[in-house]
Parts: structure tokens; C-alpha cells; sequence
């Protein structure tokens, strides 16, 4: 191969590369949202909060512990080695996020410490046990309560009022499921113009009527004039300023009560 050709070559494989490096990018994470529209591009954000630490000796009662893999953590059904396994966690979750649980009791067995935790699984409220020992432990003070038939989102910090924001939920062919849950990741749209907004708060709950798609997020809208109405297949949707002040204020793990 005569050197003109060779450097030909060797320029278009750059080429070839780098669009291949480009589409890996665009795609590689998507919004696990079934909430509004198509799916589109997203990155995750870093949970710079709540930061994992050792468990405080007494908690108030307005806040929750957090725990997070710390590498593979297998799900246990009951506080035991030998009971079933409900199901086996990874570090990160598909979108690259730290696995997060929402623990929701403690126990001692046989001198080792066992925490109860919701999962962001179907069917919605799954929970399991996980060892202590395999997760980090955090906590949050922060709480969101979503009241559908108000089509009001309310922040409470420390058991204080934050604020109460206008939202649009789900449709009547696809409500928006009551119950407890947890912001499980934060997830920003990579384009301009997502019908999920600047930011996506994925939520540890599913759409019981889509069966393959459907995990519900708080997210952002560039369509303002639907807030306030019930047409989403379950998510909730904000004006984008205000979502932005939600995530600044509301940490990865919180808990998240959806009311009628």
C-alpha cells in the first residue's frame, strides 16, 4: 500500500472512531420515565448529598437513613444468610447512578446489625433485607408529599415547609400511583427541549399500566400550560425553575409520599 493510501486509511478510521465514540455518548443513558414523551438522551447528575456516613446515635423523627451499595449487595427476604434472595444489586444502577435504598427498619440478628429498605423494583413497595455491613449509611431530612387531586409537590426540610409548587400528574387511562417513594437518582437531559425539562428526579415507583416501560420521575417541562391537569402517563411534571429548586433542596434517597 503506497503511503498516501496508508494515510488515507489511517484518517479515515479516526474518522470512523470518533463518530462511533460520539454515538456512544449520545445514547448511552436514557430517562427511565415513562412521564412524557419519547425517550431522549440523559446524564446523571452526582448526588453530592446525602454523603455516606456512620449512623447517628439517635435520628430525629424527621429523618430517614439512606443506604447506599457499596459494591454488590444481595437482597435477602428476611434478616438471614440462609433466607431467600429477593434480588441481587449492583453498585451502580443501568444509568451509571449509586444504588440507593430507602431503609425503612432495623435489626439486630445474632449480633449483626440487618436493615429493612424499599427497592426500586416492581412490584411498587418491594422491599428486602440487606447486611449492613455491605451498604454505606447516610441521612435526610428532607421529605416531598404530592397531593394528585391538588396537583400540588410540597418540599419539607427538618419537618419546615419549603414550598408548594403547581404540577401536572397522571392521565385518568395512566394515574399516578399513591404510596411511598424514594428519589432513587437525578438524571439531566443531554438536549435542548426535553420534554422532561433541565432535570429528572427518578423516583423508586412504576406505572402499574406499562408494564415494560413506565418508572415514574418529578421532572421538568418545557409545556407549562399543561400544569396544573392530569395528562402524563404517571410522572409529575414542574415548571423547570422550580424542579431545579426542588433537587437543590430534596437529596438522592428522600422519601416521596404520593397522596390522593
Amino acid at each position: 500500500m503506497s503511503p498516501q493510501k496508508r494515510r488515507i486509511t489511517v484518517v479515515l478510521a479516526a474518522v470512523a472512531a470518533l463518530v462511533v465514540v460520539a454515538l456512544i455518548g449520545y445514547f448511552a443513558i436514557h430517562v427511565r420515565s415513562g412521564g412524557g414523551g419519547s425517550l431522549a438522551p440523559m446524564a446523571t447528575v452526582s448526588p453530592a448529598s446525602p454523603t455516606p456516613s456512620s449512623r447517628p446515635a439517635v435520628l430525629p423523627a424527621t429523618t430517614r437513613l439512606v443506604a447506599t451499595a457499596d459494591g454488590t449487595v444481595v437482597v435477602y427476604r428476611r434478616p438471614s444468610l440462609s433466607a431467600p434472595v429477593r434480588v441481587t444489586l449492583s453498585q451502580l444502577n443501568p444509568h451509571g447512578y449509586p444504588t440507593l435504598m430507602l431503609v425503612r427498619a432495623t435489626r439486630r440478628v445474632a449480633g449483626a446489625t440487618w436493615y429493612q429498605v424499599w427497592l426500586a423494583l416492581r412490584h411498587n413497595g418491594s422491599s428486602g433485607w440487606v447486611q449492613a455491613s455491605k451498604v454505606g449509611i447516610s441521612a435526610t431530612a428532607a421529605r416531598i408529599v404530592i397531593q394528585l387531586a391538588a396537583r400540588r409537590l410540597s418540599v419539607y426540610r427538618e419537618g419546615k415547609l419549603m414550598g408548594h409548587f403547581t404540577v401536572a400528574v397522571g392521565s385518568s387511562a395512566y394515574p399516578t400511583p399513591t404510596g411511598l417513594f424514594y428519589i432513587d437518582e437525578k438524571i439531566k437531559p443531554m438536549l435542548a427541549g426535553s420534554p422532561y425539562g433541565v432535570l429528572a428526579l427518578g423516583l423508586s415507583g412504576f406505572q402499574p399500566r406499562l408494564p415494560t416501560r413506565g418508572a415514574l420521575a418529578i421532572h421538568g417541562t418545557p409545556d407549562v400550560a399543561l400544569l396544573g391537569q392530569a395528562v402524563s402517563d404517571g410522572c409529575i411534571r414542574m415548571r423547570n425553575a422550580d424542579v431545579l429548586k426542588v433537587s437543590a433542596w430534596v437529596p438522592s434517597g428522600s422519601p416521596v409520599l404520593i397522596q390522593p
